[in-house]
């Protein structure tokens, strides 16, 4: 385990070249330029989108939206962590978690648009509909696994 650095981590630099660190640069060995050029896609569509989904809120279009700027990399990491089977519960600032697990834009912007009650099938891509209710998915999570158990899975 690296010990907590007490200055920010860089592990690429603005122009897409690696950092090497001796601390850090092994935790990151096995992700590719590939994988790197897909997670920075997902970086520069998640603020795009939620810029102009900001825009349309602002503008009276969308009844909510609840801006995602600067933690794009927490949820695109996040997401990108995660494996297929995992069932997401997902709070209401999560559009890159959304958008990573192929969640149309369109579908995002229903329910906070009030002409749906929800944005999307949950059971299409593993994760739920945005909670509003600040903290409510930890409890949801929680219950899920707990009736997961009850009812004999592992």
């Amino acid at each position: 385990m690296v010990a907590s650095p007490t200055y920010p981590v860089q592990l690429i630099q603005p122009d897409g070249r690696r950092v090497h660190s001796p601390e850090f640069s092994a935790l990151v060995a096995d992700i590719g330029p590939r994988h790197l050029r897909e997670m920075y896609r997902d970086l520069v569509v998640v603020r795009r989108l939620d810029t102009e989904a900001t825009a349309l809120q602002r503008q009276g279009e969308l009844g909510l939206w609840a801006p995602l700027t600067g933690q794009e990399a927490a949820q695109v990491g996040s997401a990108r962590a995660l494996g297929p089977d995992d069932y997401i519960f997902t709070s209401y600032r999560e559009h890159g978690v959304a958008w990573c697990r192929g969640v149309d834009p369109a579908d995002m912007t229903r329910m906070w648009r009030g002409c749906a009650h929800s944005g999307w099938d949950p059971a299409t891509v593993n994760m739920t509909n945005p909670a509003i209710v600040v903290g409510s998915q930890g409890l949801h999570a929680t219950g899920y696994a707990m009736g997961a158990k009850l009812d004999g899975a592992t």
